[in-house]
């Protein structure tokens, strides 16, 4: 093909299937040469936003998502996004505006070191320096973005480079549409050693990560689960590889959800208590293994993840298994199954059945509380009665995460809540919710957010609008940045300036072209939730709830002797 390096950029990424493109238009040849019968250009508030929006994209599509900023301070709004895609593994490609080689080192406007200022947040920045390269340029962001542990790749796109006509192909590599890509399998002698060491556990712990959701192996862990007899928790990233209503799901498991009126105690204890843990796919971080306190010293740790660098990291391995989570545990299976390996545990079932029941019998006079200000317990109770398989729960960080992850039920096995766990940072949920409805319109979105991650992230409900997105908004609305006013009581005995005036996100919505309303008797959430989801159009829902109420995390039940249900 021949055209300008922009169009021949953009030829791939068609060739690719790329069917949306985020940013702000620059690179202007890349976006002029848009095939918008294929292709929809999505327009955004911020560039942080374009690349989170890429982020729920890629995760619903099992695609790399794309997205584009100009040079500059342009280009450092992407880091945040970038940060986020990097330490969840999702592939995000951006397209980046660069100078002409003949500005730099000239003090042009916005001028800025792209390659050292972005890549220590990427896979890799690959500059195109000529317009033929473009289609391999592209081709090489493919391969790296969706191998190995996925994660973001930035392509500069010099102007002069981009409007240059040249000769190139255009083609699209199949092996690197998708992720993950060249899926490797742990080694014989691993697998055998896992399974003796399944086999012959007395109380064993499965523990699936993000990566098992990645690689999709909910299937395979059942199986696994079900010959051993063996209770399954998650991180928070694995939520989903094994429904809430399968007898041996444990739920989620760490300090964020292991507090008062949190799910996460049932697979602390069993995690506590276990002699062999098999950990899939996770990146052992500080809260979910409970500031590494737990596995327990003595705890047999088998531990298989993609990056072999994971392996290791914050725990003695008994046996260290590199592939990838799906294809590793098909291995496994099929090694069981010839040798004969299985174990059964009735005891250890009605161990799990008892700690659930416990849990729920806790949980009920929080989760049906008539209270106001609206208990969150209440409010997450409402959105889990009416979740489905079809649904979709994007959360935003700090106590919203908690909240979500440990009071809604996970109705199917595979992805069913996305949340910025790899760096935890507020002002994340709403372009990851619009990005993820654009990726699949089916999908019926319900974004969860506090009002001060809410600050961060309002102007993209423009962008719902203008595009038609239905995305239903759900705003835990306690005038107060709840964890930071907490936390200062928990530490300091006070806090000082957290809170903040009582706004009506709901009406804000209508500024901004959204339909909406506030509730603030627990009575009326399930209608709102239902008008909500009918809406043709975003939907806000500012629902005022208890600021004195604490996420479920371990160490915060004594900050408030109020935050009790009577």
């Amino acid at each position: 093909m021949r055209g300008t390096g922009g169009a021949l950029l953009y030829a791939t990424l068609k060739s690719y299937g790329v069917k949306c493109l985020f940013g702000m238009e620059d690179p202007i040849h890349v976006f002029h040469a848009v095939d918008r019968s294929f292709t929809r250009i999505v327009t955004v508030r911020d560039e942080k936003h374009a690349a989170i929006m890429a982020h729920g994209y890629a995760q619903v599509t099992g695609r790399p998502g794309i997205c584009a900023a100009t040079f500059g301070p342009g280009a450092t709004n992407l880091i945040t996004g970038l940060l986020e895609a990097q330490r969840s593994s999702v592939p995000v490609i951006a397209l980046v505006q660069d100078h002409a080689l003949r500005l730099k080192n000239k003090h042009a406007s916005s001028a800025l070191d792209h390659a050292v200022a972005l890549g220590p947040y990427v896979k890799e920045v690959i500059r195109i320096d000529m317009p033929e390269q473009a289609g391999d340029a592209v081709r090489k962001a493919f391969r790296i973005a969706t191998t190995g542990r996925p994660g973001p790749v930035v392509l500069l796109c010099p102007g002069d480079v981009m409007a240059a006509e040249a000769e190139a192909e255009t083609w699209a590599d199949p092996a690197y549409t998708h992720f993950p890509a060249n899926r490797v399998r742990a080694s014989r002698e691993s697998i055998a050693g896992a399974a003796q060491l399944l086999a012959g556990a007395r109380r064993p712990l499965l523990i699936a990560g993000g990566g098992s959701i990645i690689s999709g192996a909910e299937e395979e862990i059942r199986i696994l689960a079900e010959l051993f007899d063996m209770p399954v928790a998650t991180t928070m990233t694995g939520r989903g590889a094994i429904p809430d209503g399968h007898p041996l799901a444990a739920g989620p498991l760490g300090s964020t959800t292991g507090g008062r009126y949190g799910r996460g105690r049932i697979s602390n204890t069993l995690f506590a208590e276990a002699d062999v843990v098999f950990v899939l796919g996770s990146r052992t971080g500080q809260i979910c293994y409970s500031d590494w306190s737990l596995p327990k010293p003595g705890t047999k740790l088998i531990h298989l993840d993609i990056d072999p660098a994971e392996i290791g990291r914050n725990f003695s391995t008994d046996i260290a298994m590199v592939g990838d989570v799906r294809d590793t545990l098909r291995d496994l299976l099929a090694h069981c199954a010839e040798d004969g390996l299985a174990r059964t545990d009735a005891a250890g079932r009605e161990r799990l059945h008892a700690l659930t029941r416990d849990w729920r019998e806790g949980f009920r006079p929080a989760a049906t509380s008539g209270r106001m200000p609206i208990r969150p317990e209440r409010l997450l109770a409402e959105i889990s009665a009416r979740a489905d398989e079809k649904t979709l729960i994007v959360t935003d960080a700090s106590y919203v995460t908690g909240w979500a992850m440990s009071h809604i039920d996970v109705p199917k096995a595979g992805r069913f809540i996305l949340s910025p766990r790899g760096t935890g940072g507020i002002g994340w949920s709403l372009p990851a919710a619009i990005g993820a409805k654009l990726a699949d319109p089916s999908l019926r979105i319900v974004c969860v957010t506090g009002d001060g991650a809410f600050g961060y992230v309002f102007n993209e409900l423009e962008t719902a609008a203008r595009y038609g997105v239905e995305v239903l908004v759900v705003v835990f609305n306690n005038g107060t940045l709840g964890f930071q006013r907490h936390w200062e009581q928990k530490v300091m005995g006070r806090y000082l300036e957290c809170d903040f005036l009582d706004i009506d996100f709901a009406d804000l919505g209508r500024v901004l072209k959204c339909e909406g309303e506030r509730i603030t008797d627990p009575a009326g959430i399930a209608a709102g939730l239902a008008r909500g989801q009918a809406a043709n159009g975003p939907y806000v829902l500012d629902v005022v709830i208890d600021p004195d109420a604490t996420a479920p995390i371990v160490g915060f039940e004594s900050i408030l002797t109020t935050d009790a249900v009577h």
